[in-house]
């Protein structure tokens, strides 16, 4: 469900799930915006809120969230926020539905069946967590941000209503930005999925490039290039929070299914050193990632920069992201971030050992190759 207003439909969304008892999942700071009581006037029915959720959510919130869930029994759940108050949702359905610990559904195909319905309404336009089957938590046994990959995590339904993005700080609304147009350019990119081998369990996270990811990665960045920068310099522009709340969610389909690759592996260990945000991560090295894949990948690049509106070569499309991510006032180098030359051996092994997401890159890259990269981007 897509457009101005249709956060009112809320109702319909439960009906269509067939729901008559929900829980709300979602933050103090959307609560004090009024949002729950909007929720309450357009389901028109009482229902239960957890308003803990967080930024970067740990699996003891989730534990939390789900003993609630489980006292009050619903039969529908519904995540408004961002991707944190989303993916927390999806971990609490997983683990109210499975009778698991949070941190047994981590990593891929690890939540045993269907989670219950969840409507999932983003108020950012950023991480299209509410069309993706992914969900990132922070792991408090060990501290450090974790991924459950699951089919049964894909949402039901999406109410994505770009009003509800007007009351998104200019710094957020850049770094939610920078991130959709991450996610639909390493989709874009990402390794063929005629490549790919299935797994041991005969599934994958993530199936490649394909034709239908292209469809929806194709118009996530050509509204990125045409839209971003408005949102950015003027919060109310609807039209502009509409086109970006729209690339977020064909963002999301575009990146769940055909996978992330290098700007993830890389952001990853740089967002846990430096606490910063994931998609100003992404924005620093992205531009050099895709400098790295220009051989393998150069019309597909081409591509890229005429979908933003420059020229169709691949030095274009690296320069106009250089450009959306400069005049968003977006960090530029690691550096920006508080890196130092002596960090970047470090990254570059973590971001190595991340086997899921080497495998999505056209190019297998050496630890050396991702510490050039890095170095390119300090």
């Amino acid at each position: 469900m897509f457009g101005p207003g249709v956060f009112n439909e809320l109702g319909k969304a439960v009906s269509q799930v067939g729901g008559c008892r929900v829980f709300v999942i979602t933050d103090p700071v959307l609560e004090s915006l009024g949002i729950v009581d909007r929720a309450r006037q357009a389901l028109n029915m009482e229902f239960e809120v957890f308003t803990g959720g967080e930024i970067e959510p740990s699996t003891d919130t989730v534990a939390r969230c789900a003993d609630i869930a489980r006292e009050y029994g619903p039969d529908t759940t519904i995540a408004i926020g961002g991707g944190s108050n989303m993916d927390l949702a999806k971990l609490t359905c997983a683990a109210v539905s499975s009778g698991r610990n949070p941190e047994a559904l981590l990593g891929f195909d690890e939540v045993p069946g269907p989670v219950g319905p969840l409507i999932c309404v983003p108020t950012t336009a950023g991480t299209g967590s509410e069309a993706s089957h992914s969900a990132v938590i922070r792991n408090s046994s060990n501290g450090k941000k974790e991924a459950a990959l699951s089919h049964y995590l894909r949402p039901q339904v999406a109410v994505v209503d770009p009003e509800l993005t007007l009351s998104c700080p200019r710094k957020l609304t850049a770094e939610s930005g920078i991130d959709t147009l991450t996610h639909a350019i390493e989709a874009y990119l990402a390794n063929d999925y005629s490549a790919l081998i299935s797994g041991e369990k005969g599934t994958l996270p993530y199936e490649g490039n394909n034709p239908l990811g292209d469809l929806y990665a194709e118009k996530c960045i050509h509204l990125v290039g045409k839209c971003f920068l408005d949102a950015v310099r003027d919060p109310k522009n609807l039209e502009a929070r509409g086109g970006m709340s729209l690339a977020a969610t064909l963002g999301g389909l575009a990146f769940s299914n055909c996978g992330v690759a290098l700007a993830h592996a890389l952001e990853y260990p740089i967002g846990e050193r430096y606490k910063c945000a994931h998609g100003a991560g992404n924005g620093i090295v992205l531009p050099e990632v895709m400098r790295y894949l220009a051989n393998a990948k150069g019309d597909r690049l081409a591509k890229i920069g005429e979908l933003l509106g420059a020229d169709a070569s691949s030095e274009a499309a690296i320069e106009e992201v250089t450009r959306l991510r400069r005049e968003a006032g977006l960090p530029e180098c690691l550096r920006d971030v508080g890196a130092v030359p002596n960090d970047l051996a470090a990254l570059a092994a973590t971001a190595a050992s991340l086997k899921r997401l080497m495998a999505l890159s056209p190019i297998s890259p050496s630890e050396a190759d991702l510490r050039r990269i890095l170095e390119a981007s300090f």
